[in-house]
């Protein structure tokens, strides 16, 4: 009798330990298998501090400021606070973090718990990006960027000519956002004589250009330097210096003149006036003609190679809009190498496709968005033109692309993720 009641009080036992503890099972529906976070982040610009982050359940509701916001009944954003420092002004490319908390809900017949590890494959954000999460006790605590701030470089604070010398300009750089690069331009009444662009400097000596008999002063405004900066920032508004009068008594003799071609195709003294072809001022380049004449304002083919040109005939590099398309241009190497890129092109830690001439609606190195076929393997482009990685909400329907290659998974399993012929996570 005794063993019978020890038996009795070890199946009892076990009972009330397969009630209290809950078993998961690969079909086991209360278990939350992916997030996904929506995040406003209306009109915040360079300049600005950061807001408070409003949190909501349907898009819309930010007036402007962050929101951030699911649409499931399976979980709820609890809180949220800013990791970046909002005591401090945004500059133009920062892309401020967040920490989300996120709490199980429940409905008339699930109670609804996060269990195991997330990470950017389970985890999307639509308006920012993933960087980490956590288990914060029953929440899931993620971490995500906001999309890069933009904004307007901060005007020159002044531009005035030294008492040091003739000649000899200054300005002081923003208060505000300032890359601490600048497009400088001297005149002679209303004759361009001297041009430097993206000059990384406060001060410039322009007397060897002071030839002539004359009234001259300079423009300058704050201008971005590197490719994040050109994508994210505008240039600001010009400052004006006041007049220097230079008689004809102390015109300058134009020793110490940069002769590699200054002045470029806008005026002032080039120092070859018979080179043509390519010409070179410091870090810009032109094309000339024998004519004297430079390309201006357009495409230029040469050698079956595309060139693009401002109007004042630079040769434009990086990522550059024409005619409301996005096109990139590689960056000086040495030479001349701002010749237009097409196919695939790793740019600042990111993929992109640029038309070959496969999308009969777009121009030849156009940037592609949207769904991409290359060698019977689809992708997708987001619409920054960057490849997709990872799980991406597409539509209503959640896709797998391979990490590194950005290939569309199908008919297959991604961990515990079933995905169809179509590439669609079947819920």
């Amino acid at each position: 009798m005794k063993g019978i009641k020890q038996g009795f009080s070890l199946l009892l036992a076990a009972a009330v330990f397969a009630v209290s503890v809950p078993v998961v099972t690969y079909g086991d529906t209360s278990v939350i298998k992916s997030v996904s976070i929506k995040v406003e982040s209306g009109d915040l610009e360079a300049g600005d501090r950061l807001p408070e982050i409003t949190i909501g359940t349907e898009a819309g509701g930010g007036g402007g400021g962050v929101y951030i916001y699911e649409t499931t009944d399976k979980y709820d954003i609890s809180d949220a606070e800013w990791v970046t420092s909002d005591s401090k002004d945004m500059t133009i490319g920062e892309e401020p973090k967040m920490k989300i908390w996120i709490s199980p809900g429940s409905d008339s017949t699930t109670d609804y718990y996060f269990r195991g590890t997330y990470g950017s494959s389970n985890v999307s954000v639509s308006g920012g990006s993933y960087v980490s999460a956590s288990k914060d006790g029953d929440d899931l605590a993620v971490t995500i960027r906001i999309k890069p701030i933009k904004g307007t470089y901060g005007d020159p604070e002044d531009a005035y000519w030294s008492d040091s010398g003739l000649g000899k300009a200054r300005w002081e750089k923003s208060e505000g956002n300032s890359s601490g690069a600048f497009d400088v331009v001297l005149y002679r009444g209303s004759t361009q004589v001297k041009r430097l662009d993206a000059y990384k400097g406060t001060s410039y000596n322009f007397y060897p250009y002071m030839t002539r008999e004359g009234s001259y002063y300079f423009k300058v405004r704050t201008v971005p330097y590197t490719e994040e900066e050109k994508k994210y920032g505008k240039s600001s508004e010009w400052v004006e210096s006041e007049e220097m009068y230079i008689s004809e008594d102390h015109v300058s003799d134009g020793k110490g003149q940069d002769n590699s071609g200054s002045g470029g195709p806008s005026g002032g003294t080039p120092g070859n006036t018979a080179q043509v072809g390519w010409v070179q001022s410091g870090n810009n380049w032109f094309f000339r003609y024998p004519d004297g004449a430079y390309h201006k304002n357009g495409w230029l083919n040469l050698q079956d190679t595309w060139y693009l040109f401002d109007a004042n005939g630079y040769m434009l590099t990086g990522w550059q809009m024409k005619d409301n398309l996005w096109y990139y241009l590689k960056p000086y190497a040495g030479g001349p190498q701002g010749s237009l890129a097409t196919g695939w092109n790793y740019i600042n830690n990111k993929w992109y496709f640029l038309n070959t001439g496969m999308f009969t609606n777009l121009p030849g190195g156009a940037m592609v968005t949207g769904w991409l076929t290359v060698n019977g393997k689809q992708y997708y482009l987001d619409a920054s033109g960057a490849m997709a990685e990872g799980w991406v909400k597409i539509g209503e329907d959640y896709y797998y692309f391979y990490p590194g290659s950005g290939e569309k998974a199908y008919n297959t399993t991604i961990d515990v993720f079933v995905l169809d012929a179509d590439g669609k996570w079947k819920k």
